[in-house]
């Protein structure tokens, strides 16, 4: 099965990196497909993929499916969804340390590698059964999104910690990561990026 996973579009909370109230309704802050978004990235996602597009439930995930592609997604899926860092309120993520962190959000890797395999394997199996495809698009989450990275590469056991700070991994708003999923084979990921990562001030 083949995910190509697009990260919304930027909204405010991703420039100021604060959580704020009622995140899960934010929207995104352009809602004009980027004129240059389709050759720098998007052309790395094939015709067939595009048949189907998956997503978070989440506002600006389905306002990036609409902008990007033109139509709302055909399946929405919570196991896209983000994971539940609110209780970090108004701190920056970057401006705290890992034990503060942990002290205001519980999220173990073994919480997180779960979702992955649920997503791996249950949704992946869904859209092949429901839509007859082995490739499909799916919008999501920055944390998500670098989670399955680190997930497919080999190191489920990656902190929340880092994997919201991007160690190891960078993943900006609207770029692509190609995962080719072959249990039992051979698992591959290709990184395409739009986006430059946003400077924390």
């Amino acid at each position: 099965m083949k995910f190509y996973l697009v990260r919304h579009a930027p909204t405010y909370a991703n420039k100021s990196g604060i959580m704020v109230n009622g995140y899960e309704n934010a929207d995104i802050d352009i809602h004009d497909k980027p004129d240059d978004w389709e050759e720098r990235v998007g052309h790395y996602i094939p015709e067939a993929a595009r048949r189907v597009i998956i997503s978070s439930p989440t506002r600006r995930c389905l306002s990036t499916s609409k902008m990007l592609f033109g139509r709302y997604p055909d399946e929405v899926t919570e196991a896209l969804g983000e994971f539940d860092c609110k209780n970090l309120g108004s701190h920056k993520f970057w401006e705290i340390s890992e034990d503060e962190f942990n002290k205001l959000v519980y999220l173990p890797s073994s919480t997180m590698a779960k979702r992955a395999n649920e997503i791996l394997t249950d949704v992946g199996n869904l859209i092949r059964k429901e839509h007859n495809t082995d490739s499909v698009v799916a919008i999501s989450h920055g944390m998500l999104i670098r989670y399955l990275y680190h997930y497919v590469m080999g190191h489920p056991d990656i902190s929340a910690y880092d994997i919201i700070n991007s160690k190891g991994y960078s993943f900006s708003n609207l770029d692509v990561l190609a995962l080719d999923i072959n249990p039992g084979v051979c698992n591959l990921a290709f990184t395409y990026h739009y986006s430059k990562p946003m400077e924390r001030k």
